[in-house]
This record gives structure tokens, sequence and C-alpha cells, in this order.
């Protein structure tokens, strides 16, 4: 499994490649490139019923640069309204922006601020002018990873560098929101104690040791302390995902630890109603 710390150096890669997104990708792309230099492309696509407009746009200054990825969409039903909700909530944080309800919009609205932000925060550090190998860079990619007729789940992964520091920061949030009133799954483990020896493989195989003893030397917490991740795991095809943040339980040089345990595996630590919503109930 890669080690997702070598997102940091590969992030502008691959926002310029295509990402997976388990469904139909029907429907169609188009591209563009404004007379200010910006770039966006866009794709609408379908699947059980739920459809996105997907934008990327990317954005460059003297200050900075800046690049984003939605799946944002299209509808108004009460899974659209919390997936909105969600995607906005990653991009502007508490601050009350008005944007239109569509997907360029949106994006254009992050670039334009994260560069004033730029702007904002070197003249504070009266930094007028940086060097472009040097200069602020921020990201987000957030994608419809998973949908189906019951559930859709959200992943975004960020990414900052500011000019001057050793490395940049960067971190992936998922969520699975169930379709039929838009509620926000927010706890799928009903025993956090009993999944402990699920998780622990989980990490064994991310960080590539097949003991636990092993497993100690990566982990800056002891593995009878192990934490759950800071954002609730979240529902995929094929199992559920946890997701741990950069520092939470190791070296920033080994990664933000990540991996899914099969359904099959488990199904018998769920709610039920995270069983009701999955595809092998």
């Amino acid at each position: 499994m890669m080690n997702k710390n070598t997102y940091c150096i590969i992030f502008s890669l691959l926002l310029l490649t295509a990402t997976a997104v388990t469904g139909c990708r029907g429907g169609r792309t188009a591209g563009a490139t404004d007379s200010d230099g910006d770039t966006t492309t866009a794709e609408v696509r379908a699947s059980a019923g739920f459809a996105v407009d997907t934008v990327r746009l990317s954005m460059k200054d003297t200050a900075g640069s800046v690049e984003v990825y939605i799946d944002y969409p299209t509808g108004h039903g009460p899974a659209d309204e919390e997936a909105k909700t969600f995607i906005r909530k990653q991009l502007f944080g508490d601050k009350p922006v008005k944007t239109a309800d569509n997907a360029e919009d949106v994006a254009r609205q992050y670039c334009n601020l994260t560069i004033e932000g730029f702007k904002s925060s070197l003249e504070q550090v009266n930094m007028t002018g940086v060097n472009q190998e040097n200069a602020p860079e921020e990201g987000v990619e957030i994608h419809l990873v998973y949908q189906s007729e019951k559930v859709i789940t959200y992943e975004a992964t960020h990414y900052a560098y500011f000019t001057g520091g050793g490395h940049g920061t960067y971190g992936t949030q998922g969520i699975s929101i169930r379709r039929s009133d838009g509620k926000r799954l927010n706890r799928i483990i009903s025993d956090e104690r009993g999944v402990m020896h699920l998780i622990r493989q989980g990490l064994m195989t991310y960080f590539g040791v097949n003991n636990e003893a092993a497993l100690a030397d990566y982990c800056t917490v002891p593995l009878e302390a192990l934490p759950m991740p800071a954002h609730p795991p979240y529902l995929l095809e094929d199992g559920i995902r946890f997701q741990y943040n950069v520092y939470d339980i190791c070296r920033f040089d080994d990664g933000d630890p990540w991996f899914t345990i099969p359904y099959d595996s488990i199904m018998p630590y769920l709610t039920e109603e995270a069983k009701s919503l999955t595809i092998k109930h």
C-alpha cells in the first residue's frame, strides 16, 4: 500500500489526473481556459439517481497557487443538500460566503478567497514578493467516492504549504449520508473496543508489517491506547474506511494511516443503522 506521505510531493499531479469513482461515469465532459489563464474542466454524471456536476479549477498568482476539484450535487433532495453543506464547510469553514448553487461558482469563489488569503498573509510577514518555487500552495479534492440506493459517501483531501515551511500539511475526511433523509452517519461502530483488533490489523497492512511488535515501532501511542480516528469511519463499496490524521498515531514521515475493513469482518461491530445501509445486509 502506498504511504500517503508521498501525497505532499505528488499532489499537483493527482489533481491533473482522473480519479476513479464507484458508479457510472456517463455524461458530458468539457474543458476551457479562461482569458486570465485559469483552467477549468467540467463533467456531469449520474448513477443510482444521484447526479453531480464535476469541476476542476486551478488558479495561479504571484502570491501563490490553488487548485480544487469538486463533485457538486445537482439535485435538491435531502442528501444533495447535506452533501453541499459538507462541501462548503470543507472549502470555506464557517465563513458566511455567498455563492451560486453550482460547481464552478463555488470552486471559483474558493480559489479567489484563497489567493486573497495568501496576499494578506504575506503582507503580515512583510513578504510582498516570493520566489515562485517557494510560493504558497493550497488545494482541495472533494470526491463522491461511493453511492448506492441507500447512501452516498464523500471524501475530502486538503493540502497546504506556506512559503518558508519545511513541508506542507495535508489530511483527509470522509462522510456517509443516508439518502432517504440526508442524515449524516456520525456513528456507525457500535463496539469500539471490540473492533480494535481489526484496526490493528488494518494498521499493520498500511505500514507493511505482519506483527504487533513491529506495528508498535511505528506508532507514537501504545497499541492498547490506540484511539478511534478523529473523524467517524465511513461506508465504501467494499467495507468501512478508517482514516487517521497526520500526527494522530504516528510520525509525520509515516503519513496519515488509512485502511478499509471488509464488511464480512466488521459487520458484527456496526450499528443496526449502518448494517441496514450496507450492501451485505
